[in-house]
């Protein structure tokens, strides 16, 4: 057993968790191999592409097409009040701007949570509450519409504090507003709900969210886990994947 993998019942598991390795993919349907279970199976819309080749994690990653409009389709869930944390591989290939790594929410402005493609190349991540916006322009403070995997972290914790984490290590800590705990029904990977928002064009790899706030060394146990294939295939690969609570 790797070290920074042991003791696993000591770990907090994901609610959603979608590895995009072909074991998991069946025609349209995209396995949640967190603890919310075949209720929160994605549906891929317009067939995005399992690629084995162009992966970052595990046997494949799923890779979108902008002009195709594919994108994937959760279920409506409810979050909670106990911190949120969002985690994922992602690669910009031309992208356009405003383009959606994911964005969660009701509808146009309604409670939204997501992450897009801001006008500089950056990424940027915003959420809706209720007649607020809360927005980090900029977020990494770097271009990457480059076709180069990153891993990124997004922690929300309660006291209004937001975490970004950028390939393991922390980048920024800002004071946003914390989502409101309701639920979302109008959840993409690859799409907006702005009706004339481009669709991604790019590909996500190890899709996570928790309703916790991850700590940095549960954020590292994820980085490491992508840089480390065969601890993705043997310890992640798993519906109650838990990063370690120090």
């Amino acid at each position: 057993m790797i070290p920074w993998l042991h003791n696993l019942d000591e770990m907090d598991a994901a609610f959603l968790y979608y590895s995009f390795d072909s074991s998991t993919v069946f025609g349209s349907t995209l396995v949640n191999l967190g603890t919310g279970g075949s209720a929160y199976n994605g549906r891929m819309v317009n067939n995005p592409r399992i690629s084995t080749t162009d992966k970052r994690a595990g046997t494949s990653a799923i890779a979108f097409t902008a002009s195709s409009s594919q994108h994937v389709k959760i279920p409506a869930f409810t979050t909670g009040n106990s911190g949120l944390t969002f985690a994922f591989w992602f690669k910009f290939v031309n992208t356009l701007n405003t383009a959606r790594i994911f964005d969660f929410g009701n509808g146009v402005s309604a409670e939204n949570i997501m992450v897009w493609r801001y006008e500089t190349g950056d990424l940027s991540m915003q959420i809706y509450y209720s007649a607020l916006v809360a927005n980090e322009p900029g977020a990494l403070r770097m271009f990457v519409n480059d076709g180069v995997w990153r891993h990124v972290v997004w922690v929300m914790e309660v006291g209004d504090t937001w975490k970004v984490y950028l390939n393991g290590v922390l980048i920024r800590s800002l004071s946003h507003v914390y989502p409101n705990p309701i639920n979302r029904v109008l959840n993409y990977l690859g799409k907006s709900n702005w009706a004339g928002d481009p669709y991604l064009n790019g590909a996500i790899d190890e899709f996570y969210m928790f309703f916790t706030p991850l700590s940095a060394y549960e954020v590292l146990t994820l980085y490491r886990a992508g840089e480390s294939r065969y601890a993705v295939a043997t310890v992640l690969h798993s519906p109650a994947f838990r990063p370690l609570r120090v």
